[in-house]
């Protein structure tokens, strides 16, 4: 993957910018948007339209991409970076609901709304390179075929899977059990053995979207590596024994 500096010096500029989504210019891009759930089931004339209404869009770390309450007029995907999606509180606070790295998508949950707007604020966590895809349009693409509609119900299907699946999690289960739950979504499947981890986010930032205090998020850490589960250096975290973990989650043994 081309990394984020690369296409903003590709631009001549490091500035956050809105560009045309060009598919040889940017073919790696095309080709990450193509293999994606969201658009994979497309064919080529009806991907070709997607790419007519999308753009490329750069943000700089802490830069909003949409607030929570404005009306839905695009859905995104993360080419490279993470975007968390927050709702506010009545006393200012931010409860980040989700953190969506790269190769995933974000917002189309609300396309089918009568007026849909968007339930989140959504802002850049480091520099970040966006596919933004006009709503209306996208939406035009789906009414006419069956098919890319019976699989955007199957991918927000899923999506509703996991949300209940974390509710699940954050109500039931203890800090340490979150943040190992955490830490193993980050690894391949076939893994089993001793794993390093670099933290894409800040360590605070992951005690929001694990509904724990940061104070809590680090006593987590330091109990679970005095019992020799995990090895901490600085932003990385070292899974000592992947096969291990699992199983203890399993046994919610945590």
């Amino acid at each position: 993957m081309v990394h984020w500096l690369e296409l903003w010096l590709e631009y001549g500029t490091v500035s956050a910018q809105n560009y045309m989504l060009h598919k040889e210019l940017n073919k790696q891009v095309v080709l990450a948007l193509k293999q994606s759930i969201l658009f994979s089931a497309m064919n080529d004339q009806q991907f070709d339209q997607v790419l007519a209404f999308s753009d490329l869009v750069k943000k700089l770390p802490d830069q909003m991409i949409f607030q929570q309450g404005m009306d839905l007029t695009h859905i995104y995907f993360v080419y490279d970076g993470a975007v968390k999606l927050v709702r506010g509180t009545i006393k200012g606070d931010e409860k980040i609901i989700e953190v969506v790295l790269s190769g995933r998508s974000f917002a189309e949950g609300v396309l089918f709304a009568g007026a849909p707007k968007y339930p989140v604020t959504a802002i850049a966590m480091k520099p970040t390179v966006l596919v933004r895809t006009q709503a209306k349009p996208m939406l035009n693409l789906l009414r006419s075929s069956t098919d890319l509609c019976i699989n955007m119900m199957g991918h927000l299907s899923a999506r509703l899977h996991w949300m209940v699946k974390e509710l699940d999690k954050q109500t039931l289960h203890n800090a340490s059990f979150r943040v190992i739950d955490y830490f193993l979504s980050q690894v391949d499947d076939g893994e089993e053995n001793e794993f390093k981890l670099k933290l894409a986010v800040p360590k605070r930032d992951i005690a929001s979207r694990l509904s724990i205090k940061p104070e809590t998020f680090s006593r987590a850490l330091k109990s679970l590596e005095q019992k020799s589960l995990i090895n901490i250096k600085e932003r990385k975290i070292i899974l000592k024994d992947v096969a291990k973990l699992r199983d203890l989650l399993a046994a919610e043994a945590l």
